[in-house]
C-alpha cells in the first residue's frame, strides 16, 4: 500500500512538473507574438496616419490636427485685439480693427490675412514632411523592445502608441525635424516660403506695437511687448508629430475594437485575445 501511495505521489509530481514546463514553453512564443502584434498595430497605424495626413489638406482640414500659430503668438495677438486707444481725428481705435483691417494712414497693415497665409503654410509644410514620416516611424517601431507586452495588450485603447511615444519620441523628433525644416524652407504660399511668412508676420506685428500714437508707441500704451522670432521649424515638427501620433492612436483603438480592422493574421491572432 505504501509503495502504491509513493508511486502515485511520484507520478503526481512528475505530472505537475510536466505541466509547468509545458506552460513555460507555451508562454514564451505567446509573449513574442504579442509584442510583434503590438508592433504590427503600430505599423498599420503609421500607414493609416501618413495616408491621411501626407496629402493636401490632410492637416489643414482636420480640426483635430490642424496646426495653428504658436501659443505665445496667439496670446500676443489676443492681447493686441483687446486694446482700445482714443486717437484725435481717428476716434477710438480697437485692437480688432488694427489687426483685421490695419490703419493705412498710420502705416499699419492688416495682419488677419497674413495669419491665414502663415497657418496655411505651416499645415502645407507638415503635409509635405509627413510623406517621409513612414520610414522614420517604421525604424523606430522596429528598434523598440516591448517590455511586458501582455499588460500593454490588456491596457488602454492607446497603450501601444503611448509606449511608442515614451520610448522613441526624442529620436523621432530629431530624425523628423530636418524633413520639416526642409519643407518650411521650400514650401511656398504665393512667392514666400513658410519661414519667410513667419518672419514677415512677426515683423509686421512688432511694427504695429512700435507705431507712434500721441507720442507713445501702441505697445507702450497697451502694455504689450514686442516678440522675437522662435524656431518655427521645431514648432511645426512638434505639432506635426502630435498629429501623426493622434492618428496612430486612433488606428490602434480601431484595431482593438473592430475585428474588421485586423487586416492580417498576426493582428487577428493577438488582438483576438481581447474578444
Amino acid at each position: 500500500m505504501k509503495n502504491l501511495f509513493s508511486l502515485s505521489l511520484i507520478l503526481s509530481i512528475l505530472l505537475v512538473s510536466s505541466c509547468d514546463l509545458l506552460n513555460e514553453a507555451l508562454e514564451e512564443p505567446a509573449n513574442i507574438n504579442i509584442a510583434e502584434g503590438l508592433k504590427e498595430a503600430l505599423r498599420v497605424g503609421t500607414d493609416t496616419a501618413t495616408s491621411k495626413l501626407a496629402v493636401v489638406d490632410g492637416y489643414l482640414k482636420d480640426e483635430a490636427v490642424k496646426i495653428l500659430l504658436p501659443d505665445e503668438l496667439e496670446s500676443q495677438i489676443a492681447a493686441l485685439k483687446a486694446i482700445e486707444i482714443n486717437v484725435p481725428l481717428f476716434g477710438t481705435l480697437t485692437g480688432e480693427t488694427i489687426y483685421n483691417q490695419g490703419v493705412p494712414s498710420l502705416g499699419i497693415n492688416s495682419l488677419a490675412s497674413k495669419e491665414e497665409e502663415l497657418i496655411l503654410g505651416l499645415n502645407r509644410a507638415a503635409e509635405e514632411a509627413a510623406k517621409e514620416a513612414g520610414p522614420i516611424f517604421f525604424d523606430a517601431i522596429r528598434g523598440i523592445t516591448i517590455a511586458d507586452a501582455e499588460s500593454i495588450l490588456y491596457g488602454s485603447d492607446t497603450a501601444a502608441t503611448a509606449y511608442l511615444i515614451d520610448n522613441t519620441y526624442e529620436s523621432l523628433f530629431n530624425t523628423f525635424e530636418p524633413k520639416v525644416n526642409n519643407a518650411v524652407n521650400q514650401v511656398k504660399i504665393g512667392d514666400r516660403t513658410v519661414e519667410a511668412l513667419y518672419s514677415n508676420f512677426v515683423s509686421e506685428y512688432n511694427n504695429i506695437l512700435n507705431t507712434s500714437v500721441l507720442g507713445n508707441s501702441i505697445g507702450s500704451l497697451a502694455n504689450i511687448n514686442t516678440i522675437e522670432e522662435s524656431d518655427i521649424s521645431a514648432y511645426a515638427t512638434t505639432r506635426g508629430l502630435d498629429g501623426l501620433f493622434l492618428k496612430v492612436q486612433d488606428e490602434e483603438a480601431n484595431i482593438r475594437n473592430n475585428v474588421n480592422a485586423r487586416v492580417n493574421d498576426i493582428l487577428r491572432e493577438v488582438f483576438g485575445l481581447l474578444d
